[in-house]
C-alpha cells in the first residue's frame, strides 16, 4: 500500500512593492512587468532630459552619439534616442563599440575631410541670395558626441580623440559622470601618456545624479543636507565603513516608507471613524493599493532633494561637471519636477571664445568690389577722361594749323573717343551685385564688354592704319608719288569695327554671358559671383588673337621695308629715322603733306 501525501493548496502571492535605493538600471523602468517597484535614486535614463536640456541651452541641434555595446547603456541610448526626437534634435551618427573605440570615433570625425576637399561648387544662385548659411548635411561632421561608456574604455575613446585632434574649441563631449575619482590614471590601458589624457578630456561636461541637495533647507528629518553629511561622516569614521553615493538615498527610502506607512495607517483610521460599528476589514489587495496609492503621493523635501515619484521612477536632480584642469568643476544642475536648467554663472568654460558650433557651416557670402578702391580708380578715370577730353577739344580747335594737320587729325580723334569708351568701361566693371540686380548685371556684363571692345578696337585700329599708311609709302620702291587719304584710313577702321560687331552679335546669339555664382572653399577664395559663360574666353580669343594677328602681321614687313630703306648711309639711316617718326605721328586729313615727306625721304635714299 502506498503511502499518499496530500498535496498542499497552490499559495498565492500577493504583489508587494518594493523600494530600491540603489538600483538605476532602465530595465526595472517597465511598469508592465515591475509595477510594484518604486527607487529613491534616479534611473540612468534620468539624465536624459537633463542633457536635451543643455544642448537646447547651447542651441546645438545637432549631435552624434558613441555607446559601448552593452544593455545598459544601450537602454540609455535608446532612451535618450526618443528624448532627442521629441526636441528636434538631429542624430547625425550614431555609433557602437565592443572593445576598440577608434574605428567608431573616426567615423563620427569623417566629414572633416571631405569638408576640406578643394573642388569648386557651382550652382545658380537662387532668389535668396549667397548670403545664407548652409550646412554640408552628407556624412557626419559630428561636433557634439554623447558617450555611453565606462572608465576602462573611456580612457581608449579619449586616446582616440587626441590621435585624430577631435579635442578643443571645435567639439564637446558629454559623458556619464559616476567615474571614479582620477579615473584616467587607474584605467589607463592605452598607448597614450597621461598628459594626453588630460589634453583631450579638456573641456569635458559628465552629468550623473546629485548624491546630496545642496540647498541649506531643513528636511523633513529636521536637518539640512550638510548637517546630514556630516553625522553621516562621523558615523561612518567611527565604524570603519567606506562611504557610498547611495547614502543619502537609503536614508531618504526610510522616510519614504515611513510617510508610507504612516498614510497608510491614517486611511484606515479614517475608515474606521467612518464606519457604524466601528467594526471593518479590509483584504491585502486593498491594502496594497493603499500603499501604492501612498507611494506614488509622496512628496517632501530629504537630503537628495525634493523626494517625489512620477511612475514609480524618481524625480531627482541632475548635476553637470566639467573638467577643468585636471578636475571636475560643478558647473550647474537640472531639476526634473520644474524641468529647469540652472547653470552657475561664470563656471562653464569652453577652450574657444564661444561655444563650438554643432556643425560645420558654410557662409556663402559674396566678395564684393571694394568700394574705396573703386572709387580711386573712378577717380583717376575721370581724370583720365578730362586729359582725352581736352586732348579732342584742342586737335578740334587747332585742326587747320599745320602740325595738326600732318599729324591726320581725323585719326587723332578716333583714337582719343576709342581711350575715352576704353575709360568708360572701367566704371561698367567695378559695378557688382552690390549695385545693381541680377537682372540688371547679366545686362551690365554684355554692355561693358561691347564698349571695351568697341573702344579698343577704335583706338588700336586707328594707329594701326596710321601706321599701315606709313608702311605703304615705305615699300613704295618705284619712287613714285603715293597719295593715301584719310578716308581709306577710315575704311580700314570701319572694317576693323564690323569685324568685332560680326563676333559679338553671333557671341550674344550663340552664346550669351549669363551670371552664375561659384563656390570655393575658404583655403581658395570666398564665393566669388562674377559674370561667366562656359565658352566666353574662346570666343574673346577668337577675336583678340585672330584680329591682332591679323594688324600685326603687316608691321613685320614694314619693319624689314624700314631697315632696307635706312641701310643707305648712316647719316641718312638717322635722318630718315627722324622722318619716319614725324611720318607715323603727323599728317593733314588729305595726307598729302605726310605723303610728299614721306617720298622725299625715299628719293634722298
Amino acid at each position: 500500500m502506498k503511502n499518499s501525501r496530500p498535496h498542499p493548496p497552490p499559495v498565492k502571492v500577493r504583489a508587494v512593492e518594493k523600494l530600491s535605493f540603489a538600483a538605476t538600471t532602465p530595465v526595472l523602468a517597465d511598469k508592465k512587468k515591475y509595477p510594484n517597484f518604486f527607487r529613491t535614486v534616479p534611473s540612468d535614463n534620468a539624465v536624459n532630459p537633463a542633457v536635451v536640456k543643455f544642448l537646447s541651452h547651447y542651441n546645438w541641434s545637432r549631435v552624434g552619439t558613441l555607446t559601448q555595446d552593452v544593455q545598459r547603456f544601450s537602454e540609455v541610448r535608446n532612451d535618450l534616442t526618443n528624448e532627442l526626437e521629441k526636441a528636434d534634435i538631429q542624430i547625425a551618427d550614431t555609433e557602437s563599440f565592443s572593445n576598440d573605440p577608434c574605428v567608431n570615433v573616426k567615423k563620427l570625425k569623417f566629414l572633416q575631410f571631405a569638408a576640406r576637399s578643394r573642388e569648386p561648387v557651382r550652382r545658380s544662385e537662387g532668389p535668396s541670395g549667397p548670403e545664407q548659411k548652409q550646412n554640408r548635411d552628407t556624412d557626419n561632421d559630428v561636433r557634439i558626441i554623447i558617450g555611453q561608456f565606462d572608465e576602462n574604455l573611456a580612457s581608449k575613446v579619449f586616446c582616440c580623440a587626441y590621435n585624430l585632434n577631435m579635442f578643443g574649441s571645435k567639439y564637446q563631449w558629454i559623458i556619464p559622470g559616476w567615474y571614479q575619482g582620477n579615473w584616467w590614471e587607474q584605467a589607463n590601458s592605452t598607448n597614450c601618456t597621461t598628459r594626453k589624457l588630460l589634453t583631450a578630456m579638456e573641456g569635458y561636461v559628465s552629468v550623473d545624479f546629485e548624491p546630496l541637495s545642496a540647498k541649506q533647507t531643513k528636511g523633513i528629518s529636521g536637518r539640512t543636507p550638510q548637517e546630514y553629511e556630516r553625522e553621516y561622516n562621523r558615523q561612518r569614521q567611527q565604524k570603519g565603513v567606506e562611504s557610498s553615493k547611495f547614502h543619502g538615498f537609503a536614508y531618504d527610502g526610510i522616510w519614504v516608507i515611513a510617510k508610507t506607512l504612516t498614510g497608510v495607517m491614517d486611511k484606515l483610521r479614517e475608515k474606521e471613524r467612518e464606519s457604524v460599528f466601528r467594526n471593518f476589514t479590509v483584504n491585502d489587495k486593498e491594502v496594497g493599493k493603499m500603499v501604492l496609492d501612498a507611494m506614488n503621493e509622496t512628496n517632501f523635501f530629504g537630503v537628495t532633494g525634493q523626494v517625489m515619484f512620477r511612475n514609480g521612477e524618481r524625480m531627482g536632480t541632475i548635476k553637470f561637471t566639467q573638467f577643468q584642469e585636471g578636475q571636475e568643476v560643478k558647473v550647474g544642475e537640472y531639476n526634473a519636477i520644474e524641468d529647469a536648467l540652472d547653470l552657475i554663472n561664470n563656471t562653464m568654460q569652453f577652450q574657444g571664445v564661444e561655444p563650438p558650433k554643432d556643425r560645420t557651416f558654410v557662409r556663402l557670402q559674396r566678395r564684393h568690389i571694394n568700394v574705396p578702391l573703386y572709387s580711386i580708380l573712378s577717380t583717376i578715370t575721370i581724370l583720365g577722361m578730362l586729359m582725352a577730353g581736352a586732348f579732342l577739344f584742342f586737335n578740334i580747335k587747332n585742326r587747320n594749323h599745320r602740325l595738326i594737320k600732318m599729324s591726320s587729325p581725323y585719326m587723332n580723334n578716333l583714337i582719343i573717343l576709342g581711350g575715352m569708351l576704353s575709360y568708360a568701361s572701367i566704371f561698367l566693371f567695378g559695378l557688382d551685385g552690390s549695385f545693381v540686380s541680377d537682372k540688371e548685371f547679366e545686362t551690365l556684363c554684355t554692355v561693358r564688354t561691347w564698349i571695351l571692345i568697341v573702344g579698343y578696337t577704335t583706338a588700336f585700329g586707328a594707329m594701326f592704319a596710321k601706321t599701315w599708311r606709313v608702311h605703304a609709302i615705305f615699300k613704295n620702291v618705284k619712287m613714285k608719288k603715293k597719295i593715301i587719304k584719310d578716308q581709306k584710313l577710315l575704311i580700314i577702321v570701319g572694317g576693323m569695327l564690323l569685324i568685332d560687331l560680326c563676333i559679338l552679335i553671333c557671341w550674344q546669339i550663340v552664346d550669351p554671358l549669363k551670371r552664375t555664382v561659384e563656390q570655393y572653399s575658404l583655403e581658395e577664395l570666398n564665393n566669388i559671383g562674377r559674370q561667366r559663360n562656359t565658352r566666353s574666353s574662346a570666343w574673346e580669343r577668337t577675336r583678340t588673337d585672330g584680329e591682332q594677328g591679323l594688324l600685326l602681321a603687316p608691321v613685320h614687313f614694314d619693319s624689314a621695308r624700314l631697315f632696307e630703306a635706312f641701310a643707305c648711309s648712316k647719316l641718312q639711316q638717322t635722318e630718315a629715322a627722324g622722318n619716319i617718326a614725324v611720318c607715323r605721328c603727323h599728317g593733314d586729313g588729305r595726307g598729302s603733306d605726310t605723303d610728299e615727306l614721306a617720298q622725299q625721304q625715299q628719293q634722298q635714299c
